[in-house]
């Protein structure tokens, strides 16, 4: 039956109720706030009322109004009630269609917090109407929960205390905490000593290309002899004059970036030769300890970001470098260096346009060298001249000869000064040649018959040692001695590696994350709770709070600056101006300018506007934030934000509405976070900008809308800890993100049946508080998880192995999982509601396991 009888008697009770809110000033002045006109639509009994909360006082009328509404929710009686109850889950009426909403609907959800104290008005005015039937009963007290633990339960004594890892324990390894303040690490670099005096300069050139060649052509012949450990090394012999004119046109304060094919780049840049070494020989004492390879190698003292094994990747980390210094307001420049086969990538495209939108300070290297890996140029691009690409961004493109060491520093020491004004960035295109295969043992049979040998006529080398003698900057004997010298600097350096320890295996660990401060990973006692604000709203205050407190946080993404999709960061742009960035539509741009950027002293907050679009993040996230520090042996700390929503309920079917929180969750070096409640999200997200190592931060679409209540002042929620939700002691229940809301509401309604629900929110699921959940479980007995996600490797598998590892006896039932079927999310309602798991879903389980 319906819950009223009548429109009149709906009348009279939505009358009384709108007279009571009207007349309590605290409760009439935040609806005010909302400044606009609300119609409410009701079925069965059917009616309507518009409510003008334009300015006081507010009025209202009951039936037609001609007032233009500028929002219309349109439910049955029946919601209504349950909604001024406090009972209704508004999120997932909307997303289920039990609410109807037309107009300005983000404007009017920001009342919610408002209307939250009409919930008590409500409940009164029901009684005053002699309507007492209508509210329902207080809920039963719930039964004390067994001071026993299973173990006790069945064995009559106790096994004592379960050996539980420390919270902030993934895998193998720990993060490292740190007491106090601490900052990502960010290394000075030192002074490289080029010569000011040209004529020393042009010596300095010849020195280094044949330092690069020596060091090189040892790596040729230790690799034919098999004493490397790895089968795989790219050299760049016959290259020498692009990598020494363009990092020579650099100072030691700007950054370089390099690719899989890098030792030259890095030695033109000044690396430590004997680090270089000892790297690749795999070593302790090698820059990266031993962890980086010929393929990661990098030395931050020289402001080398990294050599990378993905081609094309240097692009947007020297953008995200050039960002930084933008940012900073310093005159530093980031140059990269690619192959010609990066030009082909997206995120070489990304990268330029991001730059020249910008106007980032970056100098963009292409060393086209004929071939991309095996490939001939012609084969792989319609474009003869890789430098007119640069036409499509705007920028300046400039084609030099790459075996001429001096054309090659004259060109881009003109784009670094451009770059130095504020002029943006320059494509540079050096036209060179790869002596050696792409890797050392290919044969290089893709090469014509003669081609080999016409490059080696113009070795960069000998065509600048011949230059330099015939304008008597090089006196007789002088080529020899630099020979003499630079193989007796890499003879060193090669005994000095081959003398060298092994990493220890205690070392193996280390490095995946950075040091963090110890505040942000443990309870702390805050203020309690006073305000309340939507989940949304807290998010806002958090990113605001921090970048108050830290001039290095910014926020970039799409269409961040009027709010993004879902609004969450409108005003920001106001409050920061400069600090909030909006984007091209470039998610591997965002991604990868928030690695630069971060790798370079800033804390960058990248919103990507729906978590299915992490799919074309990818590689910044997996490949480079999560392996940098690692990879760079601890050199380089990543502290930065991912914020995406993520999850159904909207009708945006299936590009748009899946969860992805446990696909990452198995890349060692990332922090993931899934926040539930507007209490939780701003504390996380305080912790997560604190951070110094990325961290994803998933955020429930359908939780923009719920409400809760927060402290004032500075608070963070710690890293790595669960929160019990709701205690009870017939079942634990392990839910993710948007499903705790929709476990608490299941929870309720069994404790009507006598069964006591515990409901765990991990809040972090990496890392993942194990001690919380077991504690749990070890005093249920039982255990079910729930997420939004698909069913099949879901995160509840995790949950659910961690504990059988633990003790299998903890269980005295078989574990349940709820999740979404193993399908792709579907347009149509009805369709969409069948996929992903709901409360009776839920209920269905915990019954399962009490079975």
């Amino acid at each position: 039956m319906p819950v009223f009888e009548s429109a009149e008697q709906l009348y009279e009770v939505m009358g009384a109720l709108f007279d009571r809110l009207k007349a309590t000033p605290e409760i009439a002045d935040g609806l005010l706030e909302g400044k606009m006109v609300v119609r409410f639509h009701w079925k069965g009994p059917d009616g309507q009322a518009t409510v003008d909360l334009r300015s006081a006082p507010i009025t209202y009328t009951l039936g037609p109004s001609d007032l233009e509404p500028d929002v219309e929710m349109i439910q049955s009686a029946d919601v209504a009630h349950r909604f001024w109850l406090g009972k209704l889950n508004v999120p997932q009426a909307i997303a289920t269609r039990k609410v109807v909403s037309k107009g300005s609907v983000p404007k009017a959800l920001k009342l919610l917090p408002a209307v939250k104290p009409a919930f008590a008005v409500y409940r009164e005015v029901l009684a005053a109407q002699g309507l007492e039937q209508l509210v329902p009963p207080a809920a039963a007290p719930r039964r004390r929960r067994s001071k026993l633990t299973l173990w006790q339960r069945i064995f009559g004594k106790s096994r004592g205390a379960v050996e539980m890892p420390p919270r902030h324990v993934l895998n193998a390894h720990v993060i490292p905490l740190l007491e106090g303040e601490t900052a990502p690490d960010v290394v000075t670099p030192r002074e490289v000593g080029l010569p000011d005096d040209g004529r020393e300069l042009r010596r300095a050139m010849l020195e280094r290309m044949m330092l690069i060649r020596a060091f090189e052509q040892h790596l040729a012949d230790a690799f034919a002899e098999r004493r490397l450990p790895t089968e795989a090394i790219h050299l760049s012999i016959g290259q020498e004059a692009a990598a020494v004119g363009s990092c020579f046109a650099l100072r030691s304060t700007d950054t370089m970036t390099t690719t899989h094919r890098g030792h030259g780049h890095m030695i033109a840049k000044g690396a430590d030769l004997n680090g270089m070494m000892a790297e690749l020989y795999g070593k302790r004492t090698g820059l990266c300890k031993g962890k980086g390879g010929s393929m990661h190698v990098t030395d931050a003292t020289v402001g080398a970001l990294g050599a990378n094994g993905i081609v094309g990747a240097s692009t947007l980390i020297s953008t995200g470098a050039g960002l930084a210094s933008r940012l900073a307001a310093d005159d530093g420049v980031s140059l990269a260096f690619m192959g010609d086969g990066a030009t082909n990538q997206g995120m070489f495209h990304e990268g330029l346009n991001f730059a020249a939108v910008f106007d980032l300070p970056v100098v963009f290297v292409i060393e086209n060298n004929q071939y991309g890996e095996f490939t001939p140029i012609g084969d792989h691009t319609r474009v003869p001249r890789l430098a007119d690409r640069a036409a499509a961004y705007g920028i300046p493109g400039i084609r030099v000869d790459g075996n001429d060491v001096w054309a090659v520093y004259e060109v881009v020491n003109e784009a670094v000064e451009r770059a130095r004004r504020g002029e943006g960035p320059t494509l540079v295109e050096c036209f060179t040649y790869r002596w050696h295969g792409h890797m050392e043992g290919d044969e290089m049979g893709y090469r014509p018959a003669g081609e080999l040998e016409e490059w080696k006529e113009r070795d960069p080398i000998l065509l600048w040692r011949d230059r330099l003698l015939a304008d008597e900057m090089l006196g007789p004997g002088g080529f020899e001695a630099m020979e003499i010298e630079t193989t007796s600097l890499v003879k060193r350096a090669e005994a000095a590696a081959a003398g060298a320890e092994d990493p220890s295996l205690e070392e193996l660990a280390k490095d995946v994350f950075a040091p963090e401060p110890a505040s942000i990973y443990r309870p702390s006692d805050p203020a309690e709770p006073t305000r309340t604000v939507t989940y949304s709203k807290a998010l806002y205050e958090a990113i605001s709070e921090e970048m108050t407190r830290d001039e290095t946080v910014f926020l970039m993404g799409e269409d961040v600056v009027g709010g993004g999709y879902f609004a969450v960061t409108s005003g920001l742009g106001d409050e920061f101006p400069g600090r909030i960035i909006d984007t091209p539509i470039s998610e591997y741009a965002i991604g990868g300018a928030a690695v630069g950027a971060a790798m370079c002293g800033r804390r960058p907050i990248a919103e990507i506007l729906f978590s299915d679009f992490l799919t074309t993040v990818m590689d910044p996230i997996v490949n480079q934030a999560a392996k940098m520090r690692f990879m760079s042996g601890g050199q380089y700390s990543v502290p930065m934000v991912i914020r995406t929503p993520g999850g159904g309920g909207l009708g945006m079917a299936a590009q748009h509405s899946q969860s992805l929180e446990a696909l990452l969750t198995g890349i060692p070096g990332l922090i993931i976070m899934a926040p539930s409640s507007p209490f939780d999200a701003k504390g996380l997200l305080k912790a997560a900008i604190r951070s110094s190592n990325p961290v994803l931060f998933f955020e429930n679409k359908l939780l923009y809308l719920e409400v809760g209540e927060i402290p004032e002042g500075d608070y963070v929620v710690p890293i790595g800890m669960a929160d019990i939700k709701r205690s009870g002691g017939d079942v634990t229940v392990v839910a993710v993100g948007g499903m705790v809301p929709l476990a608490l509401e299941s929870a309720e309604a069994l404790a009507a049946e006598g069964i006591e629900v515990e409901v765990v929110d991990p809040r972090t699921l990496v890392p993942l508080d194990v001690a919380t959940i077991v504690d749990s479980v070890a005093r249920t007995g039982r255990l079910v998880t729930v997420e939004e996600a698909a069913l099949t490797h879901g995160f509840g598998c995790e949950v659910i192995a961690r504990v059988v590892e633990i003790d299998p006896r903890l269980l005295s039932a078989p574990a349940r999982r709820v999740a979404a079927k193993d399908i792709p999310i579907a347009y149509a309602r009805g369709l969409e509601r069948a996929t992903v798991p709901d409360v009776d879903a839920i209920t269905a389980a915990v019954k399962k396991v009490m079975d």
